[in-house]
């Protein structure tokens, strides 16, 4: 199945998530840990998503204000979000190297920005779902770490590169974080439209596939219904 190199959704318009297991599409979905199930839409795009922790709300719930991933708000517990992640089988992914420069921008609120353990949002190898956002092979992300916006990297499972950027995000505040890369794999990064304050160079292997993704933890005083406005991805 061909690679996709452009998604758009509009969360306030999406409609609800529908059932069903990457196990097999159309069951029912749940929610024990490591549990994948695919939301799909109802302007058709679909999105897969990844149960950390155990979760009794299975799935993101789509509301008037987006699509809510705080789910059930309990000390680390979340979940990811991403296009298909298994190399070669569809969806949106893209080959360091061989793609033109490529983005993916998230718009997010967070009620309780002590509340996050992780959130992250960025590009990772298209591989399968770890539990820790630091086990997986190659990535390039922010996150949002109790108020303090940060970029996280990893190449080759090696330990992951924690950089502060000095920019720090307020209760109740919505903001677009916006991971790009280019042609050669150079990852440079947006908030609002602007260059962070502070960043660590990062360039991705040549050939690697990767793909977009949030990833979000809650802290034990709980990030509230963290919810996402728009996820947009595609070429420059």
């Amino acid at each position: 199945m061909a690679r996709r190199k452009k998604q758009y959704i509009d969360f306030t318009s999406a409609g609800s998530g529908i059932t069903g297991t990457l196990a097999g599409i159309g069951g029912a979905t749940a929610g024990s840990t490591g549990s994948e199930n695919i939301l799909k839409f109802s302007n058709n795009e679909t999105l897969y998503h990844h149960v950390n922790g155990t979760q009794t709300i299975l799935i993101p719930a789509v509301t008037a204000t987006g699509l809510n991933i705080g789910q059930d708000q309990t000390n680390d517990d979340g979940m990811e979000l991403s296009t298909d992640p298994v190399t070669g089988s569809g969806g949106v992914q893209f080959v360091v190297g061989t793609d033109p420069a490529f983005y993916f921008a998230c718009t997010i609120n967070i009620p309780d920005v002590s509340g996050t353990d992780d959130l992250a949002v960025g590009f990772r190898k298209a591989e399968t779902y770890q539990a820790a956002l630091d086990n997986y092979d190659e990535m390039a992300a922010f996150n949002v770490i109790s108020g303090d916006i940060k970029t996280e990297t990893i190449i080759n499972a090696a330990a992951s590169v924690t950089t502060d950027t000095t920019d720090n995000w307020a209760d109740a505040a919505t903001k677009t974080l916006k991971v790009l890369v280019s042609a050669a794999g150079v990852v440079t990064y947006q908030i609002d439209g602007a260059a962070p304050t502070a960043s660590a160079a990062f360039t991705f292997d040549s050939g690697e596939v990767v793909i977009p993704f949030v990833y979000m933890l809650h802290a034990s005083d709980l990030a509230g219904a963290v919810t996402i406005t728009s996820w947009d991805v595609g070429y420059q």
